[in-house]
């Protein structure tokens, strides 16, 4: 107990302030989704239950226990059975497919008694702790077999959950990888080439689906080319690395054609805001760019939100918080939580560089990295600025099984500040 009581003494309050204002936030949203309008009447049978309010209160309490199992446990533990974690993590991703209840055509959730998990949102905890693992071990060695090892490790929990399909949620698996292999020494240099592959895959959509030619997509491959020539770099990076920025470009066709008519629709919304239906497949991100510049600069008062009393905007609750917090708290109330997100964010990366040992700092980074990704995707998925991946807000978003995985992100990146001096 008395050993506890230390750790609780050494703890960054910061960090933890910043996580407490983000669950009163996230919890009041919460319930404001669930009351219509007062003195309105539309659009009242459209509201979200309140059940939803106390489901999320339960969730948050079994969040904040494990937080605290988590921050209780020494760092050696997770290090030491980081890859058990992972493995037992794509089991469970394995079987939502043999035992988990479809659900709009989606295989996302286990029933485990009265409650349901999706196991894709804890699997982001186990990734982290099985790529801190393999990082801390590969620190100052080879760029090049580090990133290969890192794409093993992340790939096949990134198919599983791209097969039920959760693409928001799969490409966390990728996006988690990068500032951590940057945290353990591979050079930016490195890493910006790494992401060529990304770009040649836009460029070969955008030039496909919207421009409807591949001309800009040929012209990328030949500056590629030219600037691997004129770098110098080694004879087998170069080839490794326009080899593979021929096999994404190529290979997107048949990726978009495996993409579900939804998944489809959005992205083409997102990609041709011009022809975008307004009451069809733009419709929920037109109504959200609507619910936050209605807000102003003060909001319409907690509670008082049109777009959202009267169930205007769809899934209000979950993927769209963010819309309620912009129409009923205003500008102020949004950069409120943006500069929360921030203020973790921060912290994370003064926590990891002071964490002596390499899997403590590396743990730091991801959780804080973890957090960065899914504030930034979510926020600019409301503003229109990406498209609709269903990418959870964490401590805002409704949902047990995202609360769940924040809160023992937060657990961790609490337990690196109280343990930063363990070597």
């Amino acid at each position: 107990m008395r050993r506890y009581l230390q750790l609780l003494s050494r703890m960054d309050l910061t960090t933890l302030g910043a996580w407490a204002a983000l669950v009163v936030i996230g919890l009041a949203t919460v319930y404001s989704c669930t009351q219509p309008l007062p003195g309105g009447a539309e659009g009242v049978h459209r509201m979200v239950g309140v059940g939803i309010f106390y489901n999320q209160i339960l969730w948050l309490i079994l969040g904040v226990a494990m937080a605290a199992v988590i921050f209780a446990l020494p760092l050696r533990f997770f290090e030491t059975f980081a890859f058990l974690f992972y493995g037992l993590a794509i089991v469970a991703l394995i079987a939502v497919f043999l035992y988990g209840p479809q659900r709009a055509g989606t295989h996302r959730w286990l029933s485990l008694g009265p409650l349901s998990l999706q196991p894709s949102e804890l699997a982001k905890v186990a990734f982290l702790f099985a790529l801190a693992r393999f990082l801390a071990v590969r620190r100052g060695k080879g760029a090049l077999f580090t990133v290969a090892g890192v794409l093993l490790l992340a790939l096949p929990p990134f198919l599983l959950v791209l097969k039920e399909p959760d693409l928001g949620t799969a490409l966390m698996f990728l996006a988690l990888g990068v500032p951590m292999m940057y945290w353990s020494g591979v050079r930016a240099s490195f890493l910006l080439a790494l992401v060529s592959p990304l770009i040649s895959a836009l460029i070969m959509f955008y030039g496909q689906e919207v421009l409807l030619s591949n001309w800009v997509w040929a012209i990328y491959i030949i500056v590629l080319l030219v600037t691997m020539f004129t770098s110098r770099l080694y004879m087998l990076q170069s080839v490794i690395l326009v080899g593979v920025n021929l096999a994404t470009g190529l290979g997107v066709p048949l990726l978009w054609a495996k993409l579900k008519p939804y998944q489809q629709e959005r992205i083409l919304t997102f990609f041709k805001p011009g022809e975008t239906d307004h009451l069809g497949t733009g419709y929920q991100v037109y109504q959200s760019k609507v619910a936050i510049g209605s807000g102003g600069l003060l909001g319409k008062g907690y509670l008082h939100g049109t777009q959202k009393g009267l169930a205007f905007l769809p899934e209000r609750h979950t993927d769209f918080i963010f819309s309620v917090v912009g129409e009923e708290l205003g500008l102020w109330g949004a950069l409120l939580v943006l500069a929360l997100f921030s203020v973790i964010f921060y912290r994370a990366v003064k926590i990891a560089l002071q964490a002596k040992r390499s899997f403590a700092s590396l743990v730091a980074i991801g959780a804080g990295s973890y957090f960065f990704f899914q504030s930034v995707v979510n926020v600019s998925i409301t503003l229109g600025l990406l498209p609709v991946t269903g990418l959870p807000l964490p401590f805002i978003t409704y949902g047990g099984s995202s609360m769940l995985a924040s809160c023992l992100m937060m657990g961790m990146l609490l337990n690196v500040s109280a343990r930063w001096s363990e070597v």
